[in-house]
Formats: C-alpha cells, sequence, structure tokens
C-alpha cells in the first residue's frame, strides 16, 4: 500500500531538515503544499531538500519550477484540473489530481493517481468532516488510476484505509501536528503500508 505525505500547510523552521530525514526513512512521495506563499519561499524548501530526492517531490503551485529543480511530479488542483477541461497530460511527468465525488474518476482516468476525501474527520483542519461511511469499500474499475485517501488519517486509521480497498494513504495532520514526533509517526506509518504491500505480494 503507497504511502505519502503531504506538506505542512504552513511553512516552519528547519523544515526542509525534517523533509531530508522523512525521505533517509524511506519516504517515496512528498506533496509539497502551501497555503499562501510565493514562489521564493518555494524555491528556499526545494533548495533545502537533497537534490537526490527532487524526483520524490509533487508540486502543487509553481509548476514551472519542475524544470529548474529535476522535478517531474506535478500535482493538479481540482479547481485547477477544470479549468483546463481534463486535457490531454504531457507523457514525461507523473500527474496527480484530487477528487471529492468518486463519480469523477470518470474523468480523470489520464492521471497516475488521485487523492479522495476527506475519509476521516481531518486531523489539520477543525471541522472538516468525513465523507464517506463506515461500511464503504472502493470499487476497483479497469482503469490503472490509483485512488489514495486522504484524510483524518493516523496509525490507527491505516488499517481501515486497507480494509475501505484504497491503494494508498496521504499523511498530513498526523505527521505535522506534533513535529517532535513527525519521524516516528512516519517510520511506524511505512512499516504498516509495507507489511501489507508484502502480504499481497506473498499472497499473488
Amino acid at each position: 500500500m503507497e504511502l505519502i505525505v503531504i506538506s505542512k500547510p504552513t511553512i516552519f523552521k528547519e523544515e526542509s531538515s525534517l523533509i531530508n530525514l522523512l525521505f533517509e526513512a524511506g519516504l517515496q512521495v512528498f506533496h509539497l503544499r502551501k497555503e499562501n506563499v510565493d514562489e521564493a519561499a518555494y524555491r528556499k524548501i526545494i533548495e533545502g531538500i537533497s537534490p537526490e530526492y527532487h524526483l520524490r517531490i509533487a508540486l502543487h503551485h509553481f509548476h514551472s519550477l519542475a524544470k529548474d529543480y529535476n522535478i517531474n511530479r506535478i500535482h493538479h488542483t481540482e479547481s485547477f484540473r477544470k479549468e483546463r477541461n481534463n486535457g490531454e497530460l504531457p507523457e514525461n511527468k507523473i500527474f496527480s489530481t484530487s477528487i471529492h465525488h468518486l463519480a469523477d474518476r470518470e474523468q480523470i482516468g489520464q492521471y497516475d493517481y488521485s487523492f479522495f476525501g476527506p475519509v476521516f474527520n481531518s486531523l489539520s483542519k477543525p471541522g472538516y468532516q468525513g465523507v464517506i461511511p463506515p461500511d464503504f469499500r472502493l470499487e476497483k474499475q479497469q482503469s490503472t488510476l490509483k485512488i489514495i485517501a486522504l484524510g483524518g488519517i493516523g496509525l490507527t486509521e491505516i488499517d481501515l484505509v486497507k480494509e475501505m480497498n484504497f491503494d494508498g494513504v496521504a499523511l498530513l495532520g498526523s505527521i505535522w501536528n506534533d513535529l517532535s514526533q513527525a519521524l516516528t509517526t512516519f517510520k511506524k506509518a511505512r512499516a504498516k503500508c509495507l507489511a501489507y504491500t508484502q502480504n499481497l505480494t506473498i499472497q499473488q
């Protein structure tokens, strides 16, 4: 089961150093998404991350920075995607997006994966309620599009997400709400996801 970490919405001290530690601990995909920051702030964060990890970064904004930092992952927000009318995507990058209604999967088959949520009540946005029932199970389609659960996911919810048949989880609040435990929490989450992946491989 895939594990993605989304950046803390606001900038904090020693952020790039902590992101490097997450990569060193095995993080494969990191989504850089910041609220109300300029391009210079994005550049500063990226330049603080070791170049060997730049291919694992997905940009939510300032997509033009990709060519400057050897980044090949681009994220289209739901609003951005709809503005461009779900047009064809270049084949030389990995593209992701977000949906809030599963029916929208029919419109995003050209993307590599999509976030869906909030699955549970958000840990980072108080009052942002989960949208799916407890007995929910994701029906897989023939499309190669992967659906990543987002919203309110901590260590205990990873098991539930697996039972719901999602392809992976995205962590945000559970990582950044307590910076002193961020690395420890990630390592525990990664161990859970790896166990599921290895079990699936054995079964196949």
